[in-house]
Order: C-alpha cells, then structure tokens, then sequence
C-alpha cells in the first residue's frame, strides 16, 4: 500500500480530542437509576424548602415631592421667604433612609420590642398574632435582650433569661440596667396562649432602624420627576405595611417641621424684641398723656410739625440700625456655640436684605440639614460628617466676618444719624418750651409705636405662614403588598429538578474528561490517522488459546475478521511477515499474536510465531514448549534454523521461542542473520508472525518492522494511555512505521460511543458476547 507522510500540523489536529457525548448519554442510560435518586433528592430538598421557608413579602408605595413652583397661602399673601426655606431635591432619598427619621418610626410603632412564636421547626414573627404588648421604660440603648416567655393565665407570666420568675401584667421587670413592662393587649383573650412558648426581644431603636434602613429602598421613578417609590421586603407582611405607612407619615410630619422650624424661631425672636419695646412705650404713651393734661398746647405749629417729622424719619432709620444690631449679636452667640445643629433664623425673617450673609447663612443650614440625616453614634467616627463640620466651620468664620464688616457699615450710618439728630434738636432751642417738650415726647413715643407696628406685622406674617404651611409629600400609591416574592415554589421545583439532572450528567462528563485512556475507535480516530483494522472481545477465559478452545467464540469470530483485513491490506500475497506490537506491557499482543497465529493455521496455512521478546521470553508457555534454545542463540550464531522451531498441538502452527535471555537483545537483532532467518521462514512457512516488545519501551520492534509486510498495532481499551498512542502516531506521522494499523483489544464496554457491540449466538447450546465487566481477566500481561 501506498505510504503516508504526514505533515506536523496534521497531526497536531489528529492528537486534538474532543468530549465524545455518545459516550457520555451511554453512561447516563446505563446508570439511569442514579439520575432519578439525584432528581429526588433534589426534589426533595426543594419540597423541604418551600414548606419549611419563611414567606418573604414586599410592600411597595410611591410619594411625590411637591415643587417648588406650588406655592402655600402664606407666600402669595406677603411672598414671606420664612416660607420658602431651601430644599435639595438630591437629599431627599437620603433623608427617607435616614436614621434619625426611621428611630421616630420605631419608636411610634414601639418595633423596638419583637415577640416571636416558638414551633418545632420555625420561630416566626407573632407581630398582630400576640395577646401582650411590652414597652421599654429605660435602659433598651444598652444592646439587644432575648427572654423565653410563657403565658401562664389572665394575670401572670413566667420570664427566663438568667433565671425563671413569674410576673404579674403591669409589672416593671429589671434585667441589668434594662426596665420594661408586658401588658394585656385590650379585648384579647388570653386563654387559647396559655403555655405557648415565644421569645421576647428586646433592642436597641438605633439598631433596630439600622436594620430598616439597609432593607429599605428609595428610588426616583424616572429622571427628572418628583415621584419616589419606595420598597421593603420582609417576612411579616403586616408588620412591613404599618412601617411603610408610619414612615411616610413620619416624613410628612419632617417636612413641615422644617417649614415651620425658621418661622416658629422668628417669631421667638420678635418676641423677643416685643417684650422690651412694649415698657417703653407704654413709659412714653403715659408722659404724652400727661403733657396733654397739664398744657394747653397740645397740637404743634408748622416750624415744630417740621422738625419732629425729620426727627421721626431719622429715628425710624435709627431704630432699625437696632434691630441689625440686636440680630448681629444674636447670630454671632449662635455661631459660637460648638456643634448646633439648631436651624438658626433667617436674616431676611428680621428685615436684613445682604445678599452675601443671606447666602452664607443658607450654605451653613443646608449643611445642618445633611448632617442631621446621620445618627449620633455616626457623628463620632463618620468621615464625611467631619468634612461637613468642617465646612460648617467655615463658613461660621465668613458669617463672623461678614457681621464684623456689616457692624462697621451699620455704625458709620448710626454716627451720620446721630449728627443729624442732633443738628434737628438744636433747632428746638428756638421754640416755646411746651412745643420743645411735646415734639421730645411725640418723638419718642412715634419711633416706639412705628417699631412695635413693624415688628407686630413681621410675627403676623411668621405665624399666617407657619399656620398655612402644608406638607410637600404626597401620597401617590398607598402601601401595598404585592404578595409573597419567596420562596419561588414552581421556580425552586425547576431549578431543583434541572439541578438533580444535570449534575449526574456534569459528574458523567467530568469522568469522561478525566479518562485518559483509550475507549473506543472514536477515540483511535481522533488522536491518529492510522488506519483501524478490528477489534477484538474481552475475553473471559484464564488462557490465550481462546481460539483453539473455543472456535466457535465470538473472539475467534473476531479474529476470523481480523484475518481477513489483513488480506486487504497486505494485498493478498502468499507469503508474508506480520508484526505485532503495542505501546506498553499489559496491551495483549501476545494474545493477539497467539490467537491470530493460531486462526491462520486452522485455515490451513503453515504459520509461525517467533517470540522476539527476548527481555521477557514467556510466548513458549502458552503450548507448554520449551526455551532452551530460540531466537537468540540463532541470531549469536551458535543454532540453526531447523534446530530453533518446534512444533506446537496445534496443527500447521509452529513456534520460534526467544531462547535464553541476552545480554544484548538490540544488537542480536541488528545483525544480518536476521535477514536471513525471515529469507529461510518464509521458504517454509505461509505467514510469519512476530511478537516484539512494546515500542514505546524498546527499539527493537522498530528493527523487526523493516522486515514486516504489515504491523498491527495493539491497543487494549480502558488501559492503552492515549499520550502513548499520540507517540506512535507521532512515530506514523514522522514515516518512521509503515503499513501499519490499531487493533483494538479486550473491548468488555459497547454501545453508545464505544463504537462496537458483539453477539454471535450459534445452534449449539452456547452464546458468547461481550459485555461489561468491572474486572478484566489478568492474562495481559504482555
């Protein structure tokens, strides 16, 4: 037959293996038992699941965050900035998620206190579901306190931490520095409860609103709109309701405390300034009262009128100067106070119109504001809240100066003031002396009266706002609960019921990329162009004369096929050398060598076998021969032909044994008495068969295979490595082997991927198959 060369990158894609699915389905079919004990148990396991999981709810609401643009009665009535305080729209998420905000829910709702029923198998929330109530008197900020309690009848319970006590309802209880009291709720009866065991626990409101804070969400429905949805999940649906509605509420409630905050302080402030004014004119009203009592002149000529309405109009302007002043000193105490997160009043609510310390007083609430979104706890160690006091810091240094700066300007107009003031007095010399009286005394009270009225409108202004102010936050989509979210059932029996299938498979497969070794002819085809001659049974006798014992086997039938397919390849000729090797010891090439020699011979050909393994002679047992002499003492010289080959039981089959063990096995075959035993065998015999070493051990098959018409190439399944058959296909690949082919031996495993089933049934009381064995015979030894 033609040579094949082949080049490196054919064989590098030859030697590229790939998962064989046919054999991987043939293995899930055999242990198909295995796929359904691992649908069970992961149905099983999902079946426990679902019934034993605690339901998981979400309430979903949506608020919206009303604009600015809408404005309250109080601004389209004096446009008063008291009700217009400044809002970031990008803080609103973090306020609702805020900790201070969630702890005023908590503690309305009273979530610091958890009741749990206790069963067999599940501890689950009894909030709604429990008769008694317990409230904190002092002491929850110190941890969390877990106690078993049991009611015992109308009037008592038993309580066990440390130790078991008995309590009447209404008692304060004292554990450590904690003191509570459990109550009767009202119209509950508490008989159907007696001895049923829950669990009382007690915590701290910061952790618990911690605890909210991380499960609930606060999301802009879309970029650009004023709606939030809000989402919380829990496993009381109940309990996760009335938190939603408290904290929308408690949001509200937020809101319009920070409206009403600037007003409720201005008007604080203008009281104030109320307080001392008032003394003062009443002091003036009773002098003006007794001037008009004692004198005559109670109405003042032109030059008078003149003089006192300048004096009025300078005394007004002086009169405000005041109140800048009295606000100076008010925002410069604030300002020195460490740490006050109080809102501090506006400067426009007092009249005070500087654009500069109106924008600065700003800045510094808005900080205020973000700061009071954290927990106390968290303003101790919160980097971001020392930055922003930072910052605070600041800018109460710029507010310090600006007032400094304002002060001076106030000052200078308060000296010019003063100088015109006084020039208008000096022009009192010059009228009567009751005139002179009356405008000192018109004049102090006017300027009294036109203070209280402006200070009395600005606090009519501050409460008609604070009274007309409405929340911005409107409820859009009421709480509601959108029904259990887990456990899935149907999506947990899925995914249960593909898991259980396909990690048998994943094992299948991960086993099938794991074995290294041989399986099938798939196997032989992937790694190697050599072309497959036949493959041969697992055979399930101690000898390797199956053939001879049983011809009718369906192993001799196999090498029956093998021996036709020799004829294919070698062309038919009447004379010929065949060569039989393998990669490793174990593979069966003596069997195959035996049994081929062996199904040759009863054909009718005069065949003979040479044992030229001459490391490991053992081929002359299998006849029960002799070795005395053999192959090497051919080959040394020191035996002819005729002396070396015995006959063997079976007709027209003889045997060339390897003789005593060399001490030069490679160099006795390199010598041209080699040549010439071949040129003698094959004037005597039809086929010559030669059992050589394994290849990929010793070089001595590569000598013996230039004088071969055909070299058969044994791999046994499950045993051969395939690195071993990618060396030979290298060695074919390279030209260094020719006319060869892969026998696949001991095939114990058909079906699906393993490319051969065999069943020959004949008439005579027995049937011989291949079939699967987890233990091969241990006559390969060869």
């Amino acid at each position: 037959m033609a040579e094949i060369i082949l080049d490196e990158n054919t064989r590098q894609e030859m030697q590229n293996t790939t998962l064989d699915f046919k054999r991987v389905l043939y293995r899930a079919l055999q242990y198909w038992y295995l796929i359904l004990l691992s649908i069970l148990v992961a149905v099983s396991i999902s079946f426990f699941y679902n019934r034993y999981s605690v339901p998981v709810y979400e309430i979903n609401a949506s608020i919206i965050i009303r604009e600015a643009q809408e404005p309250s009665e109080g601004k389209l009535l004096y446009n008063n900035p008291i009700v217009s305080p400044y809002r970031n729209y990008y803080n609103e998420i973090y306020i609702i998620r805020s900790i201070p905000l969630i702890e005023r829910v908590i503690d309305s709702l009273n979530f610091g206190v958890l009741f749990y029923r206790q069963g067999k198998v599940l501890t689950i929330d009894a909030y709604h579901h429990v008769p008694i109530e317990a409230h904190v008197i002092t002491g929850a900020e110190n941890g969390t306190y877990t106690f078993n309690l049991t009611i015992l009848n109308e009037h008592q319970f038993i309580l066990a931490a440390d130790g078991t006590l008995t309590f009447q309802f209404g008692d304060t209880v004292t554990f450590n520095r904690l003191k509570f009291v459990v109550i009767r709720k009202k119209g509950r009866d508490l008989e159907p409860y007696y001895n049923d065991p829950f669990l009382l626990m007690i915590r701290n409101t910061t952790s618990a609103a911690r605890g909210y804070a991380s499960r609930l969400e606060a999301k802009w429905a879309e970029q650009g709109a004023s709606v939030v949805n809000l989402r919380i999940q829990g496993e009381n649906q109940q309990r996760e309701l009335d938190f939603m509605r408290e904290l929308i509420y408690a949001y509200q409630r937020y809101d319009l405390e920070k409206k009403n905050q600037t007003a409720t302080r201005a008007i604080q402030f203008i009281d104030h300034q109320l307080s001392s004014i008032r003394d003062s004119l009443r002091f003036f009203e009773i002098q003006l009262e007794k001037f008009k009592d004692k004198n005559v002149v109670t109405n003042l000529g032109a030059e008078a009128m003149r003089i006192f309405q300048k004096l009025e109009m300078l005394e007004t302007q002086k009169a405000a100067l005041l109140i800048n002043e009295n606000y100076y000193r008010y925002l410069r105490d604030y300002l020195t106070k460490s740490n006050n997160l109080d809102q501090v009043i506006l400067p426009s609510s007092v009249g005070i119109q500087d654009p500069i310390l109106i924008k600065l007083v700003d800045s510094m609430i808005d900080l205020q504001l973000e700061i009071k979104l954290f927990a106390d706890a968290d303003r101790l160690r919160n980097p971001l809240i020392a930055d922003k006091q930072s910052q605070i810091g600041s800018l109460k240094r710029d507010i310090l100066e600006s007032i400094t700066s304002l002060e001076a300007t106030d000052r200078i107009k308060f000296d010019q003031l003063n100088s015109q003031i006084n020039d208008a007095e000096k022009q009192l010399i010059y009228l009567p002396a009751a005139e002179r009286q009356l405008v000192s005394i018109q004049r102090n009270y006017t300027l009294l009266e036109n203070l209280y009225v402006f200070l009395m409108q600005r606090k009519s202004e501050a409460e008609i706002s604070k009274e007309s102010n409405v929340t911005d936050i409107l409820v859009v989509n009421a709480p509601q609960v959108s029904g259990p979210i887990s456990p899935k059932k149907v999506q947990n029996y899925t995914i249960a019921f593909a898991g259980g299938l396909i990690l048998p498979f994943a094992l299948f497969i991960l086993f099938e990329l794991m074995n290294t070794r041989i399986q099938s002819k798939e196997d032989i085809e992937k790694i190697t162009h050599m072309p497959f001659i036949g493959g041969v049974g697992h055979n399930t006798t101690q000898g390797n004369l199956i053939v001879y014992e049983k011809p009718k086997s369906a192993v001799a039938e196999s090498f029956r096929a093998l021996r036709s397919n020799i004829g294919y390849f070698t062309g038919y000729q009447d004379k010929k050398i065949i060569l039989i090797t393998s990669s490793i010891s174990g593979e069966g090439k003596t069997f195959t060598s035996v049994n081929l020699a062996t199904v040759l011979s009863l054909s009718g050909k005069k065949t003979v076998i040479i044992g030229a393994d001459m490391r490991k002679p053992r081929l002359y047992t299998d006849f029960n021969l002799e070795n005395n002499t053999g192959l090497s003492n051919y080959l040394a010289g020191i035996a002819k032909l005729e002396e070396i080959v015995q006959p063997t039981p079976i007709e027209n089959l003889y045997l060339l044994s390897s003789g005593p063990v060399p001490p030069n096995p490679s160099e006795l075959l390199m010598r041209s008495r080699l040549a010439d035993l071949f040129k003698g065998l094959l004037q005597e015999y039809d086929y010559v068969i030669i059992d050589s070493p394994p290849i990929n051990l010793i070089a001595d098959a590569f000598e013996l295979a230039k004088y071969a018409h055909h070299t058969l190439y044994v791999v046994r399944q499950n045993y051969t490595p395939k690195e071993a058959l990618k060396m030979v296909a290298d060695y074919y690949g390279d030209g260094r082997l020719k006319n060869i082919s892969v026998v696949l031996n001991d095939i114990f495993k058909s079906g699906l991927g393993y490319g051969y089933g065999y069943g020959y049934g004949y008439g005579y009381g027995y049937t011989y198959g291949y079939y699967y064995s987890n233990k091969q015979s241990n006559y390969y030894e060869n």
